[in-house]
């Protein structure tokens, strides 16, 4: 019998477990599905009398999955959230009001209540447009943008403020301008107003177009505000977006260095100084990290899972905590034994530029990875080097 944590698991957008990943490839195809509907609600034909009954049935099944998938995500994932001391109802009612839970609940909830009161099947369908919203669980990036329009909500609001004060000045002026010359165009401040969003915006759809010498210098003037504005939108939101990137992952590397035994003794500015250095990869089981006669550019440390070091007469295994690939890093040389990962494993990869960077810094570090190489290459049979 699956248990809590093991759902919990399975559920987990950033497990890398098999049947995580064939959950979240359903997911994939169950949304596709859901905006073919949508799409095929809005062309004739599509629905016929033949196919809507198989087209009703798709979409009433998917609603039934999202349904019982909503219901596990109200389990188990409330936990996650559950601070001790705190009810289990309380914590799965904070997931339920959550952003994702409301988004889990919106895709089956609408559709459901459309389908119970008699409305068509063809136009309920229209809303499994809403099906694309549980698509964002699975995107860190738009976490991010998230947390860069709050952390820079004033300097966005001040560029906001900016566009407003322009937005409005623009209408009056074209309005002032214009408005004998074009009173279908520009007789009202509304009518103006939708002339200079579409200017200021760079839109340009061209059913109002200033005639007089005035507004058409008004109108230059306002296309040249919009560029300006437009781009210290975009330089804020690049600008916190790089470094919030820059700053998740360095956190997350931080975290995966700590977890090297080799590097336990450390202190926190040389951990910070490797969490800069290092980058992190995973390796499914099953894959190759480096092959024989290839050029060693980079070593690698072992933050979890195996690695198979190919070597003759036996091959080596290699646990969390280990290091490999330093010799070829060491000597220059080609790689000497093919490495395989046995589970999923990860990796922490140091280039061969900073590992000469590391060297000059941290010379006591790059002393125990020369002493640790220069172990394994004494050793009977020389081939069980850790390469």
């Amino acid at each position: 019998m699956v248990s809590r944590d093991d759902l919990r698991e399975v559920l987990d957008p950033e497990t890398p477990g098999r049947a995580a990943r064939w959950l979240r490839a359903w997911h994939f195809l169950a949304v596709s599905a859901g905006v073919a509907l949508a799409i095929g609600a809005s062309v004739d034909g599509v629905w016929s009398d033949g196919a809507q009954p198989w087209l009703a049935a798709i979409t009433i099944a998917l609603l039934a999955a999202f349904a019982v998938l909503y219901g596990l995500r109200l389990w188990v994932a409330g936990d996650e959230q559950r601070t001790e001391g705190e009810a289990p109802v309380v914590s799965r009612w904070r997931y339920a009001t959550s952003p994702m839970g409301m988004v889990d609940l919106s895709a089956f909830l609408p559709m459901t209540v459309a389908f119970a009161a008699g409305v068509p099947a063809q136009q309920t369908a229209l809303l499994a447009v809403l099906w694309i919203l549980k698509l964002t669980r699975y995107s860190p990036g738009l976490a991010i943008l998230g947390r860069v329009v709050r952390l820079e909500r004033e300097p966005l609001a001040g560029v906001f403020l900016a566009f407003a004060i322009a937005l409005f000045f623009a209408a009056t002026l074209a309005h002032v301008l214009e408005r004998d010359a074009q009173p279908d165009g520009f007789g009202t401040l509304p009518k103006a107003l939708w002339w200079a969003i579409t200017t200021l915006t760079t839109t340009g759809y061209g059913d109002a177009v200033p005639l007089t010498p005035a507004g058409r210098l008004l109108g230059g003037t306002v296309m040249m505000c919009g560029i300006l504005v437009f781009a210290l939108w975009a330089g804020i939101l690049a600008t916190g977006f790089s470094e919030e990137v820059r700053r998740r992952g360095f956190l997350r590397t931080y975290d995966l260095v700590q977890k090297v035994p080799f590097f336990r003794d450390l202190g926190a500015s040389l951990l910070a100084e490797l969490a800069r250095l290092l980058k992190p990869r995973e390796f499914p089981a099953g894959s190759t990290v480096v092959r024989r006669g290839q050029a060693g550019d980079c070593m690698y440390f072992i933050v979890s899972g195996d690695i198979e070091v190919r070597t003759e007469p036996k091959p080596l295994y290699l646990h969390a905590g280990s290091f490999f690939g330093e010799i070829a890093l060491i000597t220059g040389g080609p790689r000497i034994a093919t490495a395989v990962a046995t589970k999923h494993t990860t990796l922490l990869v140091l280039d061969i530029a900073d590992f000469r960077e590391l060297a000059a810094k941290r010379p006591e570090l790059a002393k125990a990875i020369h002493d640790e190489a220069d172990r394994r290459q004494k050793r009977a049979p020389p081939a069980d080097a850790a390469e």
